[in-house]
């Protein structure tokens, strides 16, 4: 009688054991048919805040980490034409003897600095060729050219020149700096996306209500500074108009997707900053003044 009893006991405990499993197999195929779309809530939170977005790339993009080393400017400088140059710490400043006339009329775009780039791409500015147009400010007058690396572009400060443009648009100035030897370091790294980093920089209370995403780029970002070389990563960089009117930028590292500190940035500044970006990342604020 008691080996009865115990077979029905176990009979059921495996009938319900069954009904558990069973449960979780349905479960597990609804998460599959169904899954939680994080993404289009974040978006669309971030459109009931009144915040304005580009067309954002949800392709997964990969690009390796790359090594800058350090190179001399010894030489470079003091065959450049029509200018008169200077070096202090590290930080090249030219002077045009006769400026650079240019045709700012109209809506301005790469092709309005042709001139300039032509400039810059014959190495009359050193190491000049490996430079690229990258942004115009009209409100300070400034026009920014960034280091060429690998796949993408150094937006980080550390190596951009800024040309400074007068009243009757005409290139008076520049100031630049310039990182080094480019040389890539192992196999490309998956990424996240651009969608993704606007999303991590709104759940980090990083874009306020009412603001406007303006443009979302790859570039490098110098992530380590040892003796001899740095180490630079990719990173998205995300200029965001606020409802004040004011332009702030700020960083998402691409590999990691934690916000940025400690920025050397150079979209509304008229002055070159010359802090360097520590392997330490946080969720604090970076603001262009």
């Amino acid at each position: 009688m008691d080996f009865k009893r115990s077979a029905v006991v176990l009979i059921v405990c495996f009938f319900i054991l069954d009904l558990f499993l069973f449960g979780l197999v349905w479960q597990k195929r609804s998460d599959v048919k169904n899954p939680l779309n994080t993404s289009i809530n974040v978006i669309d939170q971030m459109k009931q805040d009144g915040i304005t977005l580009p067309t954002l790339n949800a392709t997964v993009e990969s690009v390796p980490i790359i090594q800058v080393t350090p190179q001399s400017t010894d030489g470079k400088l003091s065959s450049l034409p029509n200018q008169v140059v200077t070096l202090d710490k590290n930080i090249i400043n030219g002077q045009f003897v006769t400026p650079i006339q240019l045709d700012l009329s109209g809506s301005v775009s790469a092709d309005s600095f042709a001139d300039l780039t032509k400039i810059v791409e014959n190495n009359q500015v050193a190491f000049g060729n490996q430079y690229t147009w990258s942004s115009y400010n009209p409100t300070t007058r400034k026009v920014v050219y960034t280091q060429k690396a690998d796949k993408l572009t150094i937006m980080d400060g550390s190596s951009q020149i800024i040309f400074t443009i007068n009243a009757n648009d005409q290139v008076v100035s520049y100031e630049q700096t310039y990182a080094g030897s480019v040389q890539v370091l192992g196999k490309e790294r998956e990424l996240i996306t651009a969608q993704k980093a606007v999303e991590i920089l709104y759940l980090a209370g990083r874009i306020s209500s009412k603001a406007t995403v303006q443009s979302v780029k790859l570039s490098y970002y110098q992530s380590l500074v040892l003796k001899d070389f740095s180490i630079y990563s990719p990173a998205w960089y995300i200029e965001i108009r606020q409802s004040d009117g004011q332009l702030i930028a700020r960083r998402v590292d691409a590999i990691h997707g934690t916000v940025l500190a400690n920025e050397t940035l150079e979209t509304t500044n008229t002055q070159t900053q010359r802090t360097t970006t520590s392997n330490t990342t946080t969720t604090q604020s970076v603001q262009q003044q």
